[in-house]
């Protein structure tokens, strides 16, 4: 009897090896039929190959088509629009090849007339991300994880999930912060013949927040477009723009001023020394709303670094002065804050204590006390904390080189040092290029006697200091 049993559970077994084997084949051929359809429906089908050239050759003819071309470019122009219609004839006639090689040879028409031009297309880059960010590349029809670096062009979508954000930056130095829940469609970024630059995103929901540079000039255009309303800031300016579900539109201008187009009128709204918001639909502006400013930070200030010997025991004292007798309050190691360091909270006094943070980089901002529709976020504040070594971890001689020339009230610092290493002028952190090289104008605070301290650091505890006095004169 026990013999038999063996025999049963043998056999028994035998057959499930079978049939596992069986399901691992069948699972196997699915996956690779179904990695081939997928395959072929997105990049073999001639019906999808068409659909995405014809898109990107009228992505191409929108970028291109410009008041101030030439009439010989513009004769190109309209000769690649017709060449597309009948592309999209074809198309509709379910003749895809003749499509896709009709839609290829107007965009190797554009593409010649390009290098022949003055004007050319710019990119973006998606610098930073947080949470869930989707990217839809023009011509897909499927969203994607996007990646922090990762180059955007005419015609990408860029989508946030809950407690999300995305930071764009342009070719240009304008700066978006996509909010969480947002969808925003990059139209157009170019240059014109005349240096011109042109900036246009399409906000389909959400909120995003734009900077434009100061080095903007009268020619270039940045514009956030909605169903309803256009809205062009001026250089210098902060403003956010909200799509709200019933179709109204917020804009609100934080610092300097901007254009809104509404229902066929033009208002220019102005920040002031507070903050300003309107409500636009289709129908027209609502009265201008004055808003409540945030306080402005004392310590740590913006780009900052801090050296201190045991960073995680050493507290810091955070204090901002203006705003209401309360503030909420807001740390993050992220620089779009969708991950807090201490509790989101409302301060009494101007000044909060923080304690417990490890060497690295931080980031804070502060906002008046009062209703969401009233106040906003002041400007984020990052700062740097650094622990100091009595040796360094890795001894390096750090090079640093250093031109100053007094303009009155401040100084012009050129210089150079290795690639890599960090430099900061009276602590305060200033870019570098990637030679080493870098430069800043530093305008000094008060007149008589400055002292100017520029130093190159880097993680490992080495640094450099150059340090000289100079006269203000001017204040």
């Amino acid at each position: 009897m026990a013999k038999g049993r063996v025999r049963e559970l043998d056999w028994i077994t035998v057959r499930y090896k079978d049939i596992f084997a069986i399901v691992g084949i069948l699972i196997a051929v699915v996956a690779i039929g179904g990695g081939a359809f997928i395959y072929w429906r997105w990049h073999g089908n001639p019906q999808i190959q068409a659909e995405r050239a014809l898109t990107r050759a009228q992505r191409m003819i929108d970028t291109m088509d410009t008041p101030n071309l030439s009439a010989e470019v513009r004769a190109t122009i309209n000769q690649a629009r017709n060449m597309l219609n009948q592309g999209r004839a074809e198309y509709q006639a379910r003749h895809y090849p003749k499509a896709l090689s009709i839609a290829k040879d107007v965009l190797s028409t554009l593409k010649n007339v390009q290098v022949a031009s003055p004007s050319s297309q710019k990119y973006a880059v998606l610098v930073d991300t947080e949470g869930s960010v989707e990217v839809k590349r023009t011509g897909q029809h499927l969203f994607s994880g996007a990646k922090e670096q990762m180059i955007l062009e005419d015609g990408d979508i860029v989508r946030t999930g809950q407690n999300s954000y995305a930071k764009i930056k342009y070719h240009n130095g304008q700066v978006q912060i996509v909010n969480p829940d947002s969808l925003v469609v990059i139209q157009v970024m170019f240059t014109t013949s005349d240096g011109a630059n042109r900036i246009e995103v399409a906000l389909k929901q959400g909120l995003i927040e734009t900077q434009t540079p100061k080095d903007m000039t009268p020619k270039d255009e940045s514009i956030i477009a909605t169903e309803s309303t256009k809205v062009r800031p001026a250089p210098a300016s902060r403003v956010g723009v909200a799509q709200a579900p019933n179709g109204q539109v917020v804009t609100s201008v934080y610092s300097g001023s901007t254009e809104i187009e509404a229902a066929g009128q033009k208002e220019t709204i102005d920040a002031g020394v507070s903050g300003a918001s309107i409500i636009t639909t289709a129908s027209g502006f609502s009265p201008k709303e004055i808003l409540v400013a945030p306080p402005t930070a004392e310590y740590p200030k913006d780009q900052q670094v801090l050296r201190v010997d045991d960073p995680v025991r050493q507290t810091i004292n955070f204090e901002w002065t203006g705003g209401t007798p309360k503030a909420q309050f807001q740390i993050s190691a992220k620089p779009l804050f969708s991950k807090l360091l201490a509790p989101d909270q409302l301060v009494s006094g101007a000044k909060i204590a923080i304690d417990g943070l490890p060497a690295g980089t931080y980031y804070w901002r502060v906002r008046s006390e009062g209703p969401t529709k009233k106040t906003y976020w002041s400007p984020i504040y990052r700062f740097r904390l650094l622990q100091i070594y009595q040796r360094p971890k890795i001894k390096r001689d750090i090079k640093l080189t250093v031109d100053a020339t007094p303009i009155g009230d401040g100084v012009i610092i050129q210089g150079t040092t290795d690639p890599g290493v960090s430099v900061s002028v009276n602590d305060i952190e200033i870019p570098v290029n990637t030679d080493g090289t870098f430069s800043k104008i530093f305008l000094f605070s008060d007149v008589g006697t400055q002292t100017l301290q520029v130093r190159a650091f880097d993680d490992e505890g080495n640094e450099k200091i150059w340090r000289k006095q100079f006269q203000s004169v001017a204040y």
